[in-house]
């Protein structure tokens, strides 16, 4: 079933930097927006369809670069009708692009999401977020898994929810990574609509690495880096690789004690991964390139 765009309402919020390691938001760019309105619904929530969940599609393309598991979820929650009911954060396998039964999932109230000013905290990335949960049983991943994160959306009748998304345009891959479940069980994308956007959804990942990460601290600024990103190391730096998401290492700048520049000016605006190599071993992690 087709639907029409709803009108939207930006939200009127301000975000400095803070950075959080390990929260996959590097896909969530441009202006935070609540498409939609608590009359007619929402196009990332309850709406007039019977929309019955959203979701937030990583694989290799997303954050999942490499082996490690997901831990938990942080939700932005832009706003809510409240008559005492509940939704589910949820992890599913998403192989063939069809949902699969559900991984770990855990109940929020929809008391508990505050969309107040006051209920926003700042995620990785200048993003905000006020709903976070802690799986259970971390999730394992490798670069091959393909997963789905969401909410299955509240039910009691007199409540609604309504996500935050970027503005219409700044996810290219809404039209597979954007994904909606319809009334009748059937799986749909929100580029199709079309609407290029991506859900305030992002998963808390541990990355397993080869080494201690504990032993190798990192800090990244700019992030997003228009021309250059400068690299601080708690121990001293070897190399420091830029490797695309397809796995391909794309330059490697030599260290000079525990601060690097890399110059990313000729990358194109993405996500990449950086490879900080020292003698205590490697860590690795995500940067967006404007």
């Amino acid at each position: 079933m087709k639907k029409m765009l709803l009108s939207f309402t930006a939200l009127c919020a301000v975000f400095t930097m803070n950075a959080q390691a390990d929260t996959l938001t590097e896909f969530f760019t441009g202006t935070p927006t609540l498409y939609g309105t608590q009359a007619g619904g929402y196009v990332t929530g309850n709406n007039g369809y019977g929309d019955i969940s959203k979701f937030q599609r990583f694989d290799s393309s997303t954050g999942l670069a490499a082996t490690g598991s997901i831990t938990g979820c942080l939700l932005w929650v832009g706003a809510k009708d409240d008559n005492g009911g509940s939704f589910d954060v949820v992890v599913r396998d998403f192989t063939g692009a069809s949902m699969g039964v559900d991984i770990e999932s855990v109940t929020v109230n929809l008391a508990d999401a505050d969309t107040s000013a006051a209920g926003f905290m700042i995620a990785e990335g200048a993003v905000g977020y006020n709903v976070a949960v802690t799986f259970a049983n971390p999730i394992p991943f490798t670069s091959a898994s393909d997963l789905v994160v969401g909410v299955v959306l509240p039910t009691t009748a007199g409540d609604t929810l309504g996500l935050v998304s970027n503005t219409d345009g700044d996810f290219s891959l809404a039209g597979t990574h954007s994904v909606e479940e319809w009334d009748d069980g059937t799986v749909g994308y929100l580029g199709d609509w079309p609407v290029d956007i991506a859900m305030a959804i992002y998963p808390v990942v541990d990355f397993a690495l080869n080494v201690d990460e504990n032993a190798i601290v990192t800090n990244v600024y700019p992030n997003p880096a228009s021309d250059v990103l400068n690299i601080n190391a708690s121990v001293e730096v070897s190399t420091v690789s830029i490797i695309g998401l397809d796995g391909k290492v794309i330059s490697t700048t030599n260290g000079n004690g525990t601060s690097v520049s890399v110059n990313v000016a000729d990358l194109t605006s993405g996500v990449y991964l950086y490879e900080v190599a020292t003698a205590n071993g490697v860590t690795r992690d995500t940067f967006v390139k404007k």
